[in-house]
Formats: structure tokens, sequence, C-alpha cells
């Protein structure tokens, strides 16, 4: 799993700027680097002058780069279309192939001997696609695939759809990217963010990620060209294994304050319709008593410990997938923030999840 960045020469953005972007994703944690060789708004004597720079950098820094390409890219490039090894030689490490190549070139371009990963977009991938590409015997270990991102508004892809496609790819074992937006600074022409899910198109970044990660993507990538410093940096801090809910503390208790802070929880195999019930929270919990307090009526969202009178499962942490009742025998000691509720719904059976105090 990883986390990327997109860097697009040839628009708005000086060369300094982009290198800048580079450093400062490097430094939260950012491992990898898409860019696009056909942006049909882009200057291309500006993106030839750049790219060796851009690479230059991205090696320096240990980082990954995907380079998208159409047959048009590689005549931008002055390279014949099957030479992949010239591809190599650029510092590119994985090639996106997008529209204009057929299956049967696609799977010959995996044959490749100089180590070029090759990936495909995820968001158009049909069962007919893969069954004739499965035909030409592909090398499905040099294989990935990365979602579209998409500039126009109510365009971008249903969870439905990011799913099935991801089911599909899945089976043959493939790693899967896919994009989040900027808030902050949106790529032009369109500026209407650069989005894998629509849903996502106004969402903060950090809440994408993890969405991206719970929905059982592997690597996430900003689309939109310079985020924020405090975008890059909240992604950055995202965890890509783990589901974790920002928290508001309804109680200020030595105790309720150490259950929220608990390293991880997992919710039991035998997942309850209401409720998200912590593992380790009995095992967790310090010795003592625990005394009701905080008895208020538990929306979605409410993180709760059982006190003494539930009895034998006093110190059960649980988190309320619906609103409930009022119990005297449940302690509320936090809530999850209003944006992340939704999250609630990915956490499976012995899915893991944590708490961040806000």
């Amino acid at each position: 799993m990883g986390k990327g960045i997109s860097i697009y020469m040839g628009l708005n953005y000086s060369l300094e700027e982009n290198i800048r972007y580079i450093k400062v994703a490097r430094e939260n944690g950012f491992d990898r680097i898409f860019t696009s060789l056909h942006i049909p708004e882009a200057n291309y004597d500006i993106i030839i002058n750049e790219f060796t720079s851009i690479i230059k950098e991205a090696k320096t820094l240990d980082m990954k780069v995907i380079a998208d390409i159409s047959p048009k890219g590689f005549e931008y490039l002055n390279i014949q279309q099957n030479d992949l090894r010239r591809i190599k030689e650029f510092g590119i490490d994985v090639l996106r192939i997008d529209y204009g190549f057929s299956p049967e070139e696609i799977a010959g371009f995996t044959k490749n001997e100089c180590g070029l990963k090759i990936e495909i977009n995820g968001s158009t991938v049909t069962e007919k696609f893969l069954r004739e590409f499965e035909s030409y015997d592909p090398c499905l270990e040099n294989m990935q695939a990365c979602h579209n991102f998409y500039p126009r508004m109510n365009t971008g892809i249903s969870i439905d759809s990011l799913l099935r496609k991801n089911d599909m790819l899945k089976k043959l074992d493939m790693k899967i990217s896919a994009f989040i937006p900027s808030l902050i600074n949106k790529r032009p022409p369109l500026q209407e963010g650069l989005p894998t899910i629509e849903m996502h198109r106004f969402l903060k970044p950090e809440i994408c990620a993890k969405h991206l990660y719970a929905l059982g993507v592997d690597n996430v990538f900003f689309g939109d060209s310079i985020p924020s410093d405090k975008e890059i940096c909240e992604v950055g801090s995202v965890p890509e294994d783990i589901i974790e809910l920002k928290v508001n503390p309804m109680v200020s208790d030595n105790m309720s304050l150490d259950m929220l802070n608990y390293k991880s929880y997992t919710n039991r195999s035998d997942g309850a319709e209401d409720l998200v019930r912590a593992v380790e929270s009995r095992m967790c919990m310090n010795s003592g008593v625990i005394k009701p307090g905080g008895i208020t009526y538990r929306k979605k969202g409410s993180i709760t410990v059982d006190n003494e009178g539930y009895l034998r499962y006093m110190g059960e942490l649980q988190v309320c997938r619906r609103d409930l009742k009022e119990d005297s025998r449940v302690n509320v000691i936090g809530m999850v923030i209003e944006e992340e509720l939704f999250l609630l719904d990915y956490i499976k059976d012995e899915g893991k999840f944590r708490f961040r105090i806000v």
C-alpha cells in the first residue's frame, strides 16, 4: 500500500513549484508520482524540458514514477511505440496504458524484459476486455491497475462501479490505485477537482483516502495539481490498513480517554447489526468498577462503554451503527465526527479500527 501525488508539466505550475511539492509530499510519506504524457491542454515543449528534472528529483527521493501515455505520447517523446526500453531509460517505473491500445498490444507490453510495470485503466475494464486480454497470455506479475480521475462535475464513478471493477482486477491479483481531489488547488482548466468517485468531489481529501482504503484500494493518489501543505500532511497521516475515526471525547476521566486512545480494536467475527463491538475492550480495561456516567441518548457514532450495570459485559466498548435509546447500563464516552459517520459501514467482521481524538 502507498500514497502518491500527481505532477502536471506544461500547465500553470512552474518547475520550482512542482519540485517543492515533490519534496513536501515525500516528507509526509508519499512514495510515488503520477504524471501524464497526453494532456490536450498542455504545452509539450515545456513537458519535454521539465520531464527530466522531475524524474531526477523523484529518483533522488526514492519515489516511483507512473506515466500515463497514449500512442500520441510516444510521438511527443520521439520514441517508437514498442520501444519500452527507451521509456524505462527515461526513469519511468510504471507505464499506464489508457486509450488507443488493443488488448493484444497491452499483453505484449507486459512481457517486456526491462523491468517496466504495465498499468491498465481500472475504471474502464470489462469482463470482455479481460477475457480477450488473458487470451494473449500476459505476464500478470508485471501488471497493476489504476482508476481514472474525472475533471468534469458529475462524471466520477459510483462506489458500486468501483467495487465491481475491483472484484474483476483482484481475481487477477492486481494492485489497484485511485484518485482523491484537493479542495484547495484544483487542476485547470475546469478546476472542479480530480476524484475517481463522484461522492468525493467536495469531501476532505483525508476522508476520501480513508474511504478508498476501506474499499480495498491499495494506493491513493492526489489527482489535483498541488494540494495545500495541510492537505498533504493530513493525507500522509492516514493509516492504510486500519480505519481511523476522528472522535470528540464526551467525558474526561482517565479510563475513558485511555480507551479512546487505545492503539487499535477489532470488531467481533460475529458482527452485530446495531453496534461495532471491540474484541479487546474488556481485556484491555484497567481493573476496577465502572460506575454509571454519561448516560444519554446514543446517536449513530456514539462510542460507549458498558458500566457495572451490565454485569459481565462491564468494560465492553462499542460504536453505535444507528441511533439507540439511552440505557442506564451504558456510558457514552465519545462521538465520531459527523463527516466520518459513513465510515462505520466499512468496519466489517474482524475489521480493525481505532480512534483519533480531535
